[in-house]
């Protein structure tokens, strides 16, 4: 039997970033949840040691996007490789058309989309630091199924 902590079906979301500077980004975030109705706030869980978390300290605005099944070939991309080293933006775009709102890159073939803006980075002791983020607009594209680590699991992406 799986550990309790991976049996959810958790929705599968994209972060995309940038420093400021025109260096870009996106990964995988599937430990995100609300934490409050009025104003919305996300609970965000980004690896250290990650381009996506230095960008964020540079510049702490942000899009979360909810990705659908269709995404499911960008995964490794976004979540396995190392934005220090790929132009994740360049090889999501082969398969997903990439449009930009406020000067951050967003597939058009997503769920939808939070812009956010991150109100502070802590440090929990773990692998992941915890990013809290004050959603500023949001805006629903596509009724698509939803991505989800139980779907993940099925096609053999993680396990």
């Amino acid at each position: 039997m799986r550990k309790l902590w991976n049996r959810p079906a958790l929705p599968v979301w994209s972060l995309s970033t940038t420093d400021g500077h025109g260096n870009e980004n996106m990964n995988i975030c599937t430990y995100v949840t609300s934490i409050s109705m009025q104003p919305k706030i996300m609970l965000i869980a980004v690896y250290h040691h990650t381009k996506t978390l230095d960008n964020l300290k540079k510049q702490p605005r942000a899009l979360l996007q909810l990705l659908t099944q269709n995404h499911l070939g960008i995964v490794h991309t976004c979540g396995r490789q190392s934005g220090n080293s790929v132009d994740k933006i360049s090889k999501v775009h082969k398969k997903h058309p990439i449009a930009y709102k406020n000067e951050l890159a967003y597939m058009k073939d997503v769920a939808g989309y939070m812009e956010v803006q991150i109100t502070e980075l802590r440090d929990v002791g773990g692998d992941h630091m915890l990013a809290i983020a004050e959603v500023i607009a949001s805006k629903n594209i596509s009724d698509e199924e939803i991505l989800t680590t139980t779907y993940l699991k099925e096609k053999g992406v993680i396990r």
